[in-house]
């Protein structure tokens, strides 16, 4: 182990000699060179390249046909900036862009504050403060809900033997309403400080808005901004009181993030949020701004049973687009975005596709727009299956139930396997299932969760879209890097207790690989259809199928980062 140490430390000097000479020579502060950053694409003013905007590939090629009534959507990316090399047999492949510790640029050339994440100096560059950890207890929904079946359980098994008595019934009655109360998000008595109040039914979003607070200084002048932001880690699961961010008093300052971090059993990971952010709006006003740069603001060790309290300093609000918490030990599915509260998707914003769909509704109005394929949604109505047996003393009900809501529960609880009823598509190579507000996939040759098939430019993906919900879908695929090329700071994250990743602080030049426009300048999503119900359980789902054709190698990080574009928070299915 001390040998491989070492010839990772010799590879890190010797890449950040690279970038250190990089940096003494000027470059990253006037025109870099463009034969190194980007050799294939034309670079521009607006796109002189790393750390200023890398030139941008053009707009994918679509084609839209039918296939037996569903939308069948072809995508052929633009090629990148780089010659065809693989990343895998060739590590890290050429779109791998010497470190260097500047800023981000825009594309009017002005610096973005806090845009380096990390420093030979300083490996936690945007950490306004140490974290402050404390103990907490690390009861999650998986455990408590677990308790709830046990304990239904033991006394249906007594009620074989014999009438029950009323303590027995109070505490059949006592945790099947803690089912109903987790599933819900209501109050949980002694998780009032953990957990408590974040619904495992994802239907909330239009209360999950954070606006971020002006600070002024005494003239009364913005001179920067915090919102707080509360999240629970547990199992694959990140739940949050935060699904959208408002930075609309500090789009000329940088402002703050506070999390709240609390992990809970078989959490433990590292914080390692990836804040996304656009070029300079004034450059394509009034269309919406360009993609940019990302990056990993900090990658830091969270152990289970203890809560963190993290302070992220953030670029001007008017750069911001969304930041995206990944759980690297988990991922897919451990993972949670806010997006910018104002950003624009089809003629509305975020916030209000979320009140189209769960806005002025009541509570049992709202669930019901997640399909009941969701296993969350199974369990929450086996729960209230079981209180109906209850009232009549259906004591042999309440077991079946409760075994409806434990098999729920298993799909629950693993979303890389499609939940029961749900079979991949045989001629995809992925099947996704929008359900609950999140998604759910599984690829046809049962692998891991990667897509190794695309190693060099040309390989298609077949993504099977299916929608179970009973409200309109979308889908988006990312790339993070692939063809504009990422970057890493090299600045490990062992001496924290972190999994030893040694590429951490990222930084990445995204684009999206399906276009926003057709070709003739139409407005363009890819939209899944809203399931219909049925009375006999045998909902006729939406459906969609995209195939995407890639111009360039991925980048080593991260193959395509898959998400519903309209829904975020936690309907994403990222593919390494």
């Amino acid at each position: 182990m001390k040998l491989i140490e070492q010839i990772r430390n010799r590879k890190i000097a010797a890449l950040n000699a690279v970038a250190i000479m990089v940096l003494l020579s000027g470059v990253c502060f006037a025109q870099p060179v463009r034969e190194k950053y980007c050799p294939f694409l034309p670079s521009t003013p607006q796109t002189p390249g790393h750390p200023h905007p890398q030139p941008r590939p053009p707009a994918s090629e679509i084609q839209l046909t039918q296939e037996n009534g569903i939308n069948v959507l072809q995508v052929n990316t633009g090629h990148g900036c780089f010659a065809e090399v693989d990343p895998y047999l060739n590590p890290p492949g050429t779109n791998f862009l010497p470190t260097i510790f500047t800023n981000a640029f825009d594309g009017s050339g002005n610096e973005m504050p806090n845009t380096l994440p990390s420093t030979p100096e300083n490996p936690y560059n945007l950490h306004d403060g140490e974290p402050v950890v404390s103990r907490i207890n690390p009861a999650s929904p998986t455990d408590d809900l677990e308790e709830v079946f046990d304990h239904v359980e033991f006394r249906t098994n007594k009620a074989k033997k014999g009438p029950l008595n009323d303590f027995d019934l109070k505490a059949i009655i006592n945790n099947l309403k803690k089912g109903v109360d987790i599933l819900e998000g209501n109050p949980i008595a002694n998780r009032l400080d953990t957990y408590s109040g974040l619904p495992l039914l994802h239907y909330k979003g239009p209360d999950k808005v954070g606006k971020v607070t002006a600070i002024k200084d005494q003239s009364g002048n913005v001179i920067g901004g915090n919102v707080n932001v509360h999240q629970v880690w547990f199992d694959t699961h990140i739940e949050s009181d935060t699904a959208f961010i408002d930075p609309s008093d500090v789009l000329g300052v940088p402002w703050t993030i506070t999390y709240k971090i609390d992990i809970l059993r078989r959490g433990n990971d590292d914080f390692s949020p990836f804040a996304m952010y656009f070029d300079d709006p004034a450059l394509t006003k009034p269309k919406p701004p360009m993609p940019h740069i990302a990056m990993d603001q900090t990658f830091y060790n969270m152990e289970e049973g203890t809560r963190t309290i993290f302070k992220i300093k953030m670029a001007p609000g008017k750069y911001y687009n969304l930041t995206y918490s990944w759980g690297w030990r988990s991922h897919p599915p451990r993972v949670q975005v806010t997006e910018n509260a104002n950003k624009m998707m089809g003629g509305k914003s975020l916030v209000q596709w979320e009140q189209a769909v769960f806005g002025g509704k009541t509570k049992a109005e709202a669930i019901a727009q997640i399909g009941a394929l969701s296993p969350a949604k199974r369990m929450w109505a086996a729960f209230q299956a079981a209180q109906t047996a209850l009232a009549k003393k259906d004591y042999k009900g309440v077991a079946l139930r409760i075994g409806d809501a434990r098999a729920a529960f298993r799909d629950w609880r693993d979303r890389t396997k499609l939940p029961r009823g749900i079979k991949p598509d045989p001629d995809a190579d992925l099947t996704l299932l929008y359900v609950n507000n999140t998604i759910y996939g599984e690829f046809k040759d049962g692998s891991r969760i990667d897509f190794p098939q695309w190693t060099l430019r040309g390989a298609m993906l077949k993504v099977s879209l299916i929608n179970g919900d009973y409200f309109d879908h979308a889908y988006q695929n990312v790339d993070f890097g692939g063809a504009r090329g990422w970057e890493n700071q090299f600045q490990s994250s062992v001496k924290s207790g972190g999994s030893g990743c040694w590429f951490t602080f990222g930084r990445v030049h995204w684009w999206m690989n399906i276009p926003m426009m057709t070709p003739d300048g139409q407005p363009f999503m890819v939209m899944i259809p809203a399931a219909k119900p049925d009375s006999q359980g045998q909902d006729v789902l939406g459906r969609y199928k995209v195939n995407i054709t890639y111009n360039y190698e991925p980048s080593r990080r991260l193959r395509f980062y898959q998400f519903d574009p309209v829904h975020h928070d936690v309907a994403i299915f990222s593919i390494h």
